[in-house]
């Protein structure tokens, strides 16, 4: 097996007395969709923020395609083909579809501040080049017809499609998804899990953190779950709805059955 694309070695993040993550290893494999599951409050989102360099770790070590990367700021990770999504919402409420997605390509862009000021041809160039893309990611996530719209006037679910194209415009290495599903009727959750596969299908490796377990069963390869800042299992999706210490803390019989029958 080749190397992971993502490696956490005994990470942890501490606020103050409270420590969120709490000696966590993790391997992500390039090209799989890898789950991040657990309770409320078990570290899901912080780990994702650490792996985005959101927050630095208080110990242990990231690695990203085998460099070490646990002093990089989110900036130059977001360079190196690292990009995420919130759970909140952070998109420009007053600005069009197409003007957001287009923030995601600024790591893209080569063109100085005197270029943007006189803007000669390249900064044209430039300019349509990321229009361009930014309306292909917004077809790619079936928002085609809503480019011009504004971010405020958009269904809910369509504004959580609008912050991944946002994400995948630059056609990441990594995909950091943090609950894309939340407030998604069962339509549009299974119209999320159909993109998701198609966003790995065209090269991004992706971490999925998602409380809807049907998302979860049917789209990842592996699942890591957490309970309390801690690895608390890790494996198949299979595996994991069968294991009795993640029934206990998360999934619940009730949830159980019904991921088997998904």
């Amino acid at each position: 097996m080749t190397a992971p694309l993502v490696t956490a070695q005994a990470v942890s993040r501490r606020f103050g007395g409270i420590t969120a993550v709490d000696s966590v290893d993790l391997a992500v494999q390039a090209g799989t969709i890898h789950g991040l599951i657990g309770p409320n409050g078990a570290g899901k989102t912080t780990l994702l923020n650490l792996i985005a360099g959101i927050f630095a770790a208080s110990a242990g070590r990231l690695l990203f395609a085998g460099t070490d990367i646990t002093d990089w700021p989110a900036a130059r990770r977001a360079r190196a083909g690292i990009r995420r999504t919130f759970q909140n919402l952070k998109l420009f409420r007053d600005m069009s579809a197409v003007d957001n997605v287009a923030v995601g390509m600024h790591t893209e862009t080569r063109g100085g501040l005197l270029s943007a000021l006189v803007r000669g041809a390249r900064h044209r160039r430039e300019e349509a080049r990321i229009m361009e893309r930014s309306h292909e990611a917004l077809a790619f996530v079936g928002l085609a017809a809503h480019a011009h719209a504004r971010a405020a006037t958009l269904a809910y679910g369509h504004r959580r499609l609008l912050e991944i194209a946002r994400a995948i415009v630059a056609r990441p290495a990594l995909l950091l998804l943090d609950e894309p599903a939340a407030g998604l009727n069962r339509a549009e959750a299974e119209q999320l899990t159909g993109l998701i596969a198609r966003i790995r299908a065209r090269g991004s490796t992706i971490v999925l953190v998602e409380h809807h377990m049907d998302v979860v069963m049917r789209v990842c390869d592996e699942v890591t779950v957490l309970n309390y800042g801690r690895l608390l299992a890790h494996g198949t999706p299979a595996a994991i709805q069968d294991d009795a210490a993640v029934i206990e803390a998360y999934l619940g019989r009730g949830a159980r059955a019904q991921a088997a029958h998904a």
